[in-house]
């Protein structure tokens, strides 16, 4: 078992360099985390407290520090120490909230299932081009495999509506052209499936020599550079038909 100092250390240092954050995650496993529960639960039944976030996201909140547990628990809930990994097994599909009430740092599902799966973390960067003119066009030699590997993902993100594959690179050279791809989502969402698209292509595209990045924008709202690039898109989501009751009678 990992002492909670340690632990604790792990994470002051992924938030300080990301290129720990695979470390403190693995470690993460092996460590004690805490959740609360509600006083009164159904006997035999092991019920979790989750809140909803400002933006409307549901958050499963857990702490790798027990006294911040004890804090937050308050005489509402009963606390509740597991090891990460059996905590994470019980809550798949959840997003977590690390620590909610400090420095915090969320666990989307995709990142939970590679972890427990695969022991695998992908190392998410927010890249900002500043004043740097890009150049956006038409997209060339892009895998099919890595166009179906990106629909399989999209087609699992009940958020996204529709993606755009495009090339991307500096205005004034032809080097180091990347592939960009541009996703409408509601922005509430947007950092989930940054995430989610980048987890599951960690370690399936090592063949692909240009870089990969993603930006997104809200469905709706296509911008101007998107547009000029006259590009069709890579996924659409198929629009939800309403079912015709009309004929049916209630008796």
């Amino acid at each position: 078992m990992i002492p909670e100092d340690e632990i604790n250390r792990l994470m002051d240092l992924a938030i300080a360099d990301k290129t720990t954050e695979p470390a403190f995650f693995r470690a993460l496993l092996g460590a004690t985390l805490y959740a609360l529960a509600p006083r009164k639960s159904k006997r035999g039944r092991l019920h979790f407290i989750q809140f909803t976030t400002p933006q409307g996201v549901t958050v499963f909140p857990c702490f790798t520090d027990q006294a911040q547990a004890v804090a937050a628990a308050g005489g509402n809930a009963t606390l509740v120490g597991l090891t990460g990994r059996q905590l994470l097994e019980l809550t798949r599909g959840r997003i977590l909230l690390l620590n909610p009430n400090s420095i915090s740092c969320l666990l989307y599902p995709e990142e939970v299932a590679a972890l427990l799966d695969r022991d695998e973390v992908a190392i998410v960067e927010q890249l900002e081009t500043g004043d740097r003119q890009l150049r956006i066009a038409p997209p060339t030699d892009v895998p099919s495999r890595l166009i179906d590997q990106l629909n399989s993902i999209f087609s699992t993100l009940p958020s996204v509506v529709a993606a755009y594959a495009l090339e991307i690179g500096d205005e004034h050279t032809s080097k180091e052209r990347g592939l960009l791809i541009a996703v409408a989502v509601p922005q509430k969402d947007a950092e989930r499936v940054a995430r989610a698209v980048i987890t599951n292509l960690h370690g399936c595209v090592e063949n692909f020599e240009r870089s990969i990045d993603l930006t997104s924008f809200e469905p709706g709202d296509t911008p101007d550079w998107l547009d000029a690039a006259k590009v069709a898109p890579i996924y659409e989501r198929a629009p939800t038909r309403n079912l015709d009751l009309s004929h049916i009678q209630v008796h």
